[in-house]
């Protein structure tokens, strides 16, 4: 839904619109790979020194990961409808050898946990309109500019770390609204934090007005960041038993 500030009596001239720049989250040298086939994708990240380290598939998405020692990056490509949807970039430990997607992991410590999740983001993304509108008083056209704003949809990950008590989590660049605090290289800290058998919540802060609730089922595997920025999607860590996924 869109909110205009303030509302528009009648437009003369034609609008410019000029969007607000969010947050890249697709590593520079990868970006001219989203939205292509998956094949020459492919071929693209072998041919810059990237090698593919897992795949997984979460509902219809299919998700690689892929490390570049050259770039020393870690990153997860979504692929929707054989074309690269989203390209983001995650912790390194992600595909290093014993890390998570390294193949059959460590046995893991009681008091850690660590997921990685694919799913879909939202956020609210602006524009700015200016151009003439009818003014009923002064009779006449007069310039005008208004902003817009709307929400946006992608696939995107996100990561959480918990251990010794504590947690935090890991966002993606278009999680991360264009004002905020607090973070440290894409961490940010988890506060009310509750790990019950079944069910973690918790919360964070990307600034001091916006605070995020976090829901983490640990039987479907299901996560979900309440609010906005907000996501929802699947999780994966090492291997679980039947009776729930973690």
């Amino acid at each position: 839904m869109k909110r205009h500030f303030p509302a528009a009596a009648s437009i003369l001239a034609a609008t410019l619109t000029c969007a607000i720049p969010a947050h890249a989250q697709t590593p520079p040298d990868l970006q001219d790979l989203v939205g292509v086939r998956g094949a020459g994708g492919e071929t693209q990240l072998l041919a810059r020194g990237y090698q593919q380290v897992r795949a997984t598939l979460v509902r219809d998405q299919s998700w690689t990961l892929w490390w570049s020692d050259v770039q020393r990056a870690c990153v997860a490509v979504a692929t929707t409808d054989g074309r690269y949807a989203a390209i983001n970039r995650i912790p390194e430990q992600n595909c290093r050898p014993g890390g998570m997607a390294a193949g059959t992991p460590a046995p893991p410590r009681p008091d850690v946990l660590t997921l990685v999740c694919y799913g879909q983001g939202e956020h609210a993304v602006y524009s700015s309109h200016s151009g003439y509108e009818w003014n009923e008083k002064s009779k006449r056209y007069e310039p005008m500019q208004r902003m817009e704003t709307a929400s946006e949809q992608f696939q995107t990950g996100v990561q959480f770390d918990f251990r010794d008590g504590g947690g935090r989590v890991h966002l993606s660049d278009k999680l991360i609204p264009p004002l905020h605090s607090g973070g440290t290289d894409g961490w940010w800290p988890l506060e009310d934090l509750q790990m019950g058998p079944d069910r973690i919540t918790a919360h964070y802060r990307v600034s001091g007005l916006n605070r995020l609730a976090v829901e983490i089922d640990r039987r479907s595997g299901v996560a979900e960041i309440k609010g906005r920025p907000g996501f929802s999607g699947k999780c994966d860590v090492g291997d679980w038993g039947a009776s729930r996924r973690f």
